[in-house]
């Protein structure tokens, strides 16, 4: 095909073919930023709904607060009850870790005499003790032992001497005082 148009007119046929693409584009860029804006409206109005709906909520909530008032104050008088509790437990002598601590510091070859007798009233107060040994030089153990434990205090060598069972393995009677401070679980 042989093309006769002058070349003017070839040129303006170009321009306006160029035109047309140009105007499509411009039309397609238009028509996305418009779904664009429309997507942007869309999403802001739901998160904005969205916002209100949870401030409702929260307020509503608030509003019914009062209904948990009841559980509120059981709740406090139960943890008022474990500090009464634990107060209580704090201050309790265990006679038992007393008897073991004493037990304890007793060194080998020392004996204590059967009866005694711990209770409320001798708790903080010298209590005097007789124990059995079987060598002289046991007395300074038992009294280093017993001060070394954090439940007695005030020791007091009150007498050491010769036993008077003389048929007994332990030749010696020692008598000592002591203050229990007080032992706690």
């Amino acid at each position: 095909m042989i093309n006769l148009l002058p070349n003017e007119t070839k040129k303006q046929l170009r321009a306006a073919r160029t035109n047309t693409i140009l105007i499509k584009y411009i039309i397609t860029v238009l028509i996305a930023a418009a779904f664009l804006g429309l997507a942007f409206f869309v999403s802001y109005y739901i998160m904005n709904d969205s916002k209100i709906t949870a401030e409702n909520a929260i307020t509503n909530v608030t509003a019914s607060d009062t209904s948990y008032s009841p559980i509120t104050t059981e709740s406090n008088n139960f943890i008022s009850n474990l500090s009464s509790a634990k107060s209580i437990l704090g201050q309790q002598i265990s006679y038992s870790t007393i008897i073991e601590k004493l037990l304890n510091a007793l060194p080998a070859g020392v004996v204590l005499e059967s009866p005694f007798s711990i209770s409320n009233d001798t708790i903080k107060s010298p209590i005097t003790f007789k124990a059995y040994a079987k060598a002289s030089n046991n007395e300074t153990t038992l009294k280093t032992n017993l001060q070394a434990t954090s439940v007695f205090s005030g020791y007091s060598l009150q007498s050491i001497g010769n036993n008077p069972d003389t048929s007994s393995n332990y030749p010696y009677l020692i008598t000592f005082s002591i203050t229990i401070d007080g032992a706690t679980r």
